[in-house]
């Protein structure tokens, strides 16, 4: 064989080597973004863990609450996932996960998770948002140290391709620090819940992106049954990086879906206020896909019937008909009787005309606590 056939056949192969190990791809042992220290593992359950490896590689992953191991091997695409068995509630414990090398996962709490999905009233943060303050949050954020409450943000992405893992982010231990940047009604919701389940570790997973339509949220395969929302290919531009179907689902949800939780809160609605008969139909198939997606039956999904606000203010300055809220919000009640184990928590007391964030965002929290 000709020795310039040779080296140009040595030159491909380092070439895409050096590819593999600069992107990172498959190059070496790696969790996904979800699966830091400080996490809260949903308890009771067989709970996932996933990450990447090279193909054929074989993981461990080993528990400290029962000294137990989990074996897979990386399948072709990279990815392994092992289910480990949680105990009731407690803590701290670590997790180890080897091939060549190994990742330690310290302070790893066994507890209740909650996702907190929706659009800018679930991503306001206690801080609040600029000129836009909250009643109350400043001393509830001085006030917030709790090893008991574990917070993790999804950072912002929106794609028109699925994303097998989300941008990077860390659990953490509730302290104002923390708590002052994360989702207002989230935290709300899991104080109620670590005050009422004494001695129970909450995660709060906050997946949420102001101005979000609910199509945004909702994979290819949902959509297809609504013809009038357009589904982008892979290769568009994303114009309205909220509101641009699939798009969010594809950045945010999608790289969480099988991360054992409780349940889910949602605050949305703002977004498809003109469009209130198509809501009626949009939220029940997104509620139904994310729970046949998860696997795990009809977990509870309570969600926060939007405020009143006139949104005539906005542009296009649309009034009067359908463009008043009360037709949305009467769409979120009927939505009841499609969603099985589902809630609403009503906020008809606290809104705003003037404002389409309401301040009072603890009782949106506490009162999706008490469903």
């Amino acid at each position: 064989m000709p020795n310039n056939f040779c080296m140009t056949i040595k030159s491909i192969i380092l070439f895409v080597a050096g590819l593999l190990i600069a992107g990172g791809t498959y190059a070496q042992l790696k969790l996904g973004s979800l699966f830091t220290d400080n996490m809260v593992l949903q308890q009771q359950t067989q709970a996932p863990v996933w990450g990447w490896d090279k193909p054929g590689s074989a993981v461990s992953v080993t528990t400290s609450w029962n000294h137990k191991r989990y074996k897979a091997v990386a399948a072709p695409s990279g990815k392994w996932m092992v289910k480990v068995a949680t105990p009731v509630y407690g803590g701290p414990y670590s997790i180890s996960i080897k091939d060549d090398t190994t990742i330690k996962l310290d302070n790893v709490m066994i507890g209740e998770v909650w996702l907190c999905g929706g659009q800018s009233n679930m991503e306001m943060p206690m801080k609040g948002f600029k000129s836009q303050a909250l009643v109350g949050s400043l001393q509830a954020i001085m006030q917030s140290k709790n090893n008991n409450i574990r917070l993790y943000t999804v950072p912002r992405s929106s794609k028109t391709e699925l994303q097998e893992n989300s941008k990077a982010s860390d659990w953490h231990v509730a302290s104002p620090q923390f708590v002052a940047n994360f989702s207002a009604t989230g935290y709300y919701f899991g104080r109620m819940l670590s005050q009422l389940l004494d001695g129970v570790p909450i995660g709060l997973i906050n997946d949420s992106y102001s101005g979000s339509s609910i199509e945004a949220w909702m994979d290819p395969e949902v959509l297809r049954g609504f013809r009038e929302i357009p589904i982008p290919a892979v290769t568009d531009a994303i114009k309205q990086v909220s509101r641009t179907p699939t798009t969010l689902y594809n950045g945010m949800l999608y790289p969480v879906i099988g991360y054992g939780i409780k349940g889910c809160i949602w605050y949305q609605g703002e977004s498809n206020y003109d469009r209130p008969d198509q809501y009626l139909k949009l939220f029940p198939a997104m509620v139904k896909r994310w729970r046949d997606l998860w696997g795990q039956g009809d977990f509870p999904f309570y969600y926060v019937q939007i405020a009143p606000y006139d949104y005539a203010q906005l542009p296009p300055y649309n009034s009067g008909g359908k463009y008043n809220s009360a037709y949305l919000r009467d769409a979120q009640r009927k939505a009841l009787a499609f969603i099985p184990n589902s809630g609403m928590a009503v906020l008809m007391d606290i809104g705003e005309q003037a404002t389409i964030h309401p301040q009072h965002k603890e009782a949106a929290g506490t009162r999706l606590a008490y469903l």
